[in-house]
Order: C-alpha cells, then sequence, then structure tokens
C-alpha cells in the first residue's frame, strides 16, 4: 500500500470499515492525493487512486474529461453533489482513442469495465460542438456486471448527427454481453439515436425519463449471437417523443410494466419479429420477441399505434 493510499484511509476511516477509502474531487483544487482537504482536481485521478470498494465524492462544478474505471475496481462508487444538475461531467473528446465497434471513433463519457461499480448524481453532456464521433454517455461492457446508474442526467447537444443512421450510431446509456445493470431514476435527454440500447439480461430499467430518443427510447434488442436479452425489467418509465418507438422489445421473457409511452413516432411498445420485422432494429441473427409480459401500460399518441406484437406466446394485457 502506498503513502497516498495510506493518507486517504486515515482521512476517512471509521470504527466499523477501515478496508474502504474515500476520495474527494473538487474542480478547482490541484490536490495530489484525492483527501478531503486535498481534493483532486480530476475525477479519473482518483479512479487511479482509488481500489475496491471506495467511494469518490465529486464536488459540484464541471468537469470537462471522459473517465474510465478499470476491471480491478470492484464496487467502485462515484457521487455528485446532492443536486446532480451541479456536478456536470462533459466529454472532452476522448483522448484516448477508443473505437466501438472496430474502425468506429467514439467519444464515450462514462466507460465502465468493472463489476459493481455505481454512478450516481451526475449530469452527463456530450457538449454543442459539431459531432465528429460517436457518442455514449454511459457504456458498460465486460467485465462489468451489476452497475447501478442512478439520480443522473445523460443528455446530447450535438451538432450534426455523425455516423446515424448508416453505421451503429449514439447511446445514452449502452451496456453489452452484461447483466445485473440498473437504471433508476435518471432523466435521458436531447440527440442520442438510442437512449437506453440494452443487449443484456437481468437488467432494471426503472422510473426514467427517456425524452426525445431521436430513434428508440428503450430497445432490448438481440444484437449479435453472444448476447442474450432475456428477464429485464422495464417498469415505470416516462418514455415521450421517440422518433421511432417509445419502447422496443427483440428478446424473450422481459416484464414490460406500467410505462408512460407518449408522442412516439413509430410504435409506443413494439414486440419485434425476425430481422425482416419492420421497424426493429437488426440484430446480429434472427430474433422473436417471446414469453414476454406487457401489462398495464399507458400508450397515447403514437404514431404508427399504441402496441404492435410480432413475435411470439406474448401476454400482453
Amino acid at each position: 500500500m502506498n503513502i497516498y493510499r495510506s493518507l486517504i484511509i486515515l482521512a476517512s476511516m471509521s470504527p466499523t470499515l477501515l478496508q474502504a477509502a474515500n476520495l474527494f474531487v473538487n474542480s478547482e483544487s490541484n490536490g495530489a492525493n484525492c483527501i478531503a482537504t486535498a481534493p483532486c482536481a480530476t475525477i479519473q485521478e482518483a479512479i487511479n487512486l482509488a481500489e475496491s470498494n471506495d467511494t469518490i465524492h465529486v464536488a459540484a462544478g464541471t468537469y470537462v474529461e471522459n473517465i474510465a474505471i478499470p476491471n480491478s475496481k470492484d464496487g467502485l462508487t462515484i457521487r455528485g453533489a446532492k443536486h446532480r444538475k451541479t456536478t456536470i461531467v462533459s466529454a472532452g473528446g476522448d483522448a484516448v482513442p477508443k473505437q466501438a465497434p472496430a474502425g468506429v471513433p467514439v467519444d464515450i463519457i462514462v466507460d465502465i469495465f468493472a463489476p459493481n461499480v455505481t454512478i450516481a448524481n451526475l449530469t452527463l453532456i456530450h457538449p454543442a460542438d459539431e459531432a465528429s464521433k460517436r457518442d455514449m454517455g454511459v457504456f458498460i461492457r465486460p467485465p462489468a456486471s451489476d452497475t447501478t446508474i442512478r439520480n443522473c442526467h445523460v443528455k446530447r447537444e450535438r451538432v450534426g448527427a455523425v455516423l446515424e443512421p448508416t453505421a451503429p450510431g449514439s447511446r445514452a446509456v449502452f451496456a453489452i454481453r452484461t447483466s445485473g445493470t440498473a437504471v433508476l431514476h435518471n432523466t435521458l435527454s436531447g440527440n442520442y439515436q438510442d437512449h437506453i440500447h440494452f443487449p443484456t439480461s437481468g437488467s432494471t430499467i426503472k422510473n426514467n425519463k427517456v425524452l426525445n430518443a431521436t430513434r428508440i427510447g428503450i430497445t432490448i434488442i438481440q444484437e449479435n449471437a453472444t448476447t442474450l436479452s432475456e428477464d429485464n425489467l422495464i417498469i415505470a418509465n416516462k418514455v415521450l417523443n421517440s422518433g421511432g418507438d417509445g419502447i422496443q422489445i427483440q428478446g424473450d421473457s422481459n416484464v414490460v410494466f406500467a410505462n408512460k409511452v407518449i408522442g412516439s413516432g413509430g410504435y409506443g411498445i413494439h414486440l419485434c419479429g425476425e430481422s425482416s420485422s419492420p421497424g426493429c432494429v437488426p440484430p446480429g441473427q434472427d430474433a422473436t420477441a417471446s414469453q414476454n409480459i406487457v401489462k398495464a401500460n399507458r400508450l397515447k399518441d403514437n404514431s404508427l399505434g399504441n402496441l404492435a406484437d410480432a413475435g411470439s406466446d406474448n401476454i400482453v394485457k
């Protein structure tokens, strides 16, 4: 254990928990140790110093950076100030070149590889610059699992729609080949192509405001042969004014319950058939929505209809 780590633990220890440290970040500080009396200036500095199960407290302010959480940071929590609108992380252009998928440059605000990570009380912004890469607010990918995104606002204000619709487009929250993701009490807005794009299983999407996606508000998709899209819960979300479908399901055994879907340019809720199903995101293989439960949703003023079931054995009430 290095001396900086020792100082952090001494500054934050309690009688009941000595193994986890509290680290501190303030955009107006130039501290090197991330302790309360000398916070680090950037979130990434604190991540680099943190160990498993630590908590990073981010003071109100604006942080122009792209942050990555490597798989060695299991259980890390990054928490902004009480009011999320005061703690802003604005994409800095992602100086470390990244591609997702190969050959497609990407600008990721929060890139998560570690299990059991929590991100809370932050506003994440792709600002109003000319778009030059594929934008992602939060990208969750293996070996990440059991990620929680809570009480955040993820928004895109870009000019132009780089890559869309001929190649993979922008995403507010994108989880792929993982499980246990929880997206809770967030606002997702602005001109992301899809706000929640989940080729994943065992996740919970609950009590979010999903506003003005240019294509799909929430999509559960069988993206390729290595992804499953099963046993997800989509509950009590407000999905307004999506350019295409409000909620689109391509997987199996998902629950879509008590959502409000209004003003979509496609269907309010769309249960997809195979890859030829009109209006559905093309999967990596033929995929049919089956054995899903769709119940007690409020659907209104969706251009192509409130609900379309092109799948099989779904329970729709």
